[in-house]
């Protein structure tokens, strides 16, 4: 087996509050945390979106963690059929996201 380790960085945070909006506030509500409440309580998409962008850096980061790891299948999928169009059959054993 070899193990494969990537960074990312200049992540578009907008574009990610965008696309997972509802995903992110599933968690956030599921977590307890403020803001979550706050979307619980019927706050418009336009308003929690602003709200969302102005999370700390590591809040951010993390919030992007959970939204990698939620959807590790169809990365996993995505990242496998890319290789493949590119020549590099393989199976990918498991993925996960951390912020540092």
């Amino acid at each position: 087996m070899v193990k494969l380790e990537i960074e990312l960085e200049e992540l578009d945070y907008n574009m990610l509050i965008d696309n997972f909006l509802p995903q992110l506030s599933q968690h956030l509500r599921a977590s307890g945390n403020p803001i979550g409440m706050l979307l619980s309580n019927g706050m418009g998409s336009t308003m929690a979106k602003g709200v969302l962008r102005t999370l700390s850096q590591e809040q951010k980061d993390q919030l992007t963690c959970d939204i990698l790891n939620s959807n590790k299948e169809k990365l996993i999928s995505s990242l496998e059929e890319g290789l493949e169009q590119k020549g590099f059959h393989l199976k990918v054993h498991s993925a996960a996201a951390s912020a540092k």
